[in-house]
């Protein structure tokens, strides 16, 4: 007598979950994420056609020269570790 073989598909790989690595991140909300980088640089633009007005004495053209400059080195790097820590991307 011949055993009987079993006709159901073998059990799927299923890697115990330590295994399996860290779970995949979440999609870049795109909009979200954007939005605040081209308000930055449409105020730091702002801020730099502002300042080449004729009209500013020039202690007052440096300071808004001084500001568009430190808006985009200082803000921009903030929103992404801003961004980083709310998992927008």
């Amino acid at each position: 007598m011949q055993p009987a073989q079993d006709s159901s598909p073998p059990p799927a790989f299923d890697p115990p979950r330590a295994l399996a690595g860290p779970p995949p991140p979440p999609p870049v909300n795109l909009p979200l994420f954007l939005a605040p980088l081209l308000l930055l640089g449409f105020t730091a633009g702002g801020l730099r056609t502002w300042a080449n007005l004729p009209h500013h004495p020039p202690p007052r053209r440096r300071l808004l020269q001084f500001a568009w400059v430190a808006l985009l080195l200082a803000g921009v790097p903030a929103w992404l570790v801003l961004a980083a820590m709310l998992r927008l991307w």
